[in-house]
C-alpha cells in the first residue's frame, strides 16, 4: 500500500483523535466522557435525530468498509 498525507491524516484521526480519548475515559473510570455517552446524552432520552444520524453513519460505514458498497 502506498502511503500519502490522507493515510497519515486518517491514522492520526483514528488513533489520537478517537482511540486515545476513548481509552483514557474508560481507564480513569469516566465512561460518561466517551463518544457513545455523548451521543446518548445529546438530546435526552428516547430516539432523537442525533442518534438516528449516528446510527445511519455506522450502518453506512459497515456496508462501505466490509462489503465495499457505496464507493
Amino acid at each position: 500500500m502506498k502511503w500519502n498525507w490522507w493515510s497519515l491524516y486518517w491514522l492520526l484521526w483514528l488513533g489520537p483523535g478517537f482511540l486515545v480519548p476513548e481509552c483514557v475515559a474508560l481507564a480513569i473510570g469516566r465512561p460518561q466522557d466517551t463518544l457513545s455517552a455523548q451521543v446518548w446524552h445529546a438530546e435526552g432520552s428516547g430516539p432523537t435525530a442525533v442518534r438516528y444520524a449516528v446510527g445511519a453513519f455506522l450502518v453506512w460505514l459497515l456496508l462501505h468498509m466490509v462489503w465495499k458498497l457505496f464507493r
